[in-house]
Formats: structure tokens, sequence, C-alpha cells
């Protein structure tokens, strides 16, 4: 959240056991009331509520990526609740927000043969037979399948960190003209 902007007081976790309705219930007390005193989000934060969208969606399209970055340590059984405040350090956090990684489809290498289209787990590839493929970034979830299954005799998709994704060349010039096999 602070990532964002947003008071970190925002978002309390506590640990107890579903038997322990007495202290779920002062606990719940304490949160609503801090939450009250905090004021609508974004406001205290001096964040309009556009500005506030644009964070809020920013971060969530960012959830897939994390997850699959971070599969290994989001799914570490920890027994005492102080090994929480410990999982991710605030260096680890910004990092992880800073070092996105995008993929790109090199128009120059690209033969069109569809297997990172068809293979995509969210469709954000945009394809067509005999057309450059272009990568949605919108849509993009990184988990880097595209990189991945792109044949190595194309090596068409790129992995780029910390810089911005090329511009997808415009619909017109995706065509991809083939030599044809002489006899």
């Amino acid at each position: 959240m602070e990532h964002i902007g947003l008071n970190p007081e925002r978002l309390r976790i506590e640990f107890m056991s579903s038997a322990e309705g007495i202290l779920f219930a002062e606990v719940m007390s304490e949160f609503g009331n801090k939450v009250k005193e905090l004021g609508p989000l974004g406001k205290r934060e001096g964040m309009d509520q556009k500005e506030l969208k644009s964070k809020l969606a920013e971060i969530t399209k960012l959830v897939p990526y994390i997850k699959l970055v971070k599969n290994e340590k989001l799914a570490s059984r920890l027994v005492n609740p102080e090994e929480y405040d410990k999982l991710f350090t605030k260096d680890e956090i910004d990092r992880l927000f800073s070092e996105v990684i995008s993929y790109y489809i090199d128009p120059e290498k690209c033969q069109a043969c569809m297997t990172c289209a068809k293979r995509c787990p969210v469709e954000a590839i945009i394809s067509a037979k005999n057309q450059v493929h272009v990568i949605d970034q919108e849509k993009c979830i990184k988990c880097g399948t595209c990189f991945e299954v792109c044949p190595p005799k194309f090596g068409a998709v790129t992995k780029i960190s910390g810089e911005p994704v090329p511009p997808p060349i415009p619909e017109e010039k995706r065509t991809i003209v083939r030599k044809s096999k002489e006899r």
C-alpha cells in the first residue's frame, strides 16, 4: 500500500483461531475505528478518485506477475506470526514494482508461426496468419509463456526489464512477405 501512496494502517493482518471470537470482535472494532479515523480511501493521502483508481488498477494488474515471480516464497508455511513480517522486505517490494518484466515480439524476427498466440494463457497476443504478432501489454500478465515457447530458430520474443516496451508496429505494416522457394 505504501508503494502507491496509501497509508499502511489501512491494512491489518492478525493471526487468531476461529475459537477466539472475542479477540476477533476486539480487533475488528479497533480496526474499524482506525479506518473511520483515516477517512475515505485516498482522501487523507491527497489522491483524487481518478488517481486512486489508476494506481489500484496498476497494482491489480501486477498480482499475477507477483504470484509467478514469488510463488515459492508465497507458498511457504510459516509457524510464527513474526516470520510473516520478515517474509518480504520493503526493498524487495520496491524492487518487484520497479523491475517489472515485460515481453515484446521483435517484428524483424517474428515469422507468424502462431505458437506464442496459441499458448498465451490470457490471449494477450494479437495474431493473424502471415502477420507479425503483437503483445497487448494491457492484457499481458508477464508469465513468460510466449518467451519460453517461441521457437529458438526465430527468437522473436524479447524479455525487457527496467525500460519501456517499444510501441507496436502499425497494423498495416504487420504483413509478412514470404520468399517463395525456387524449384
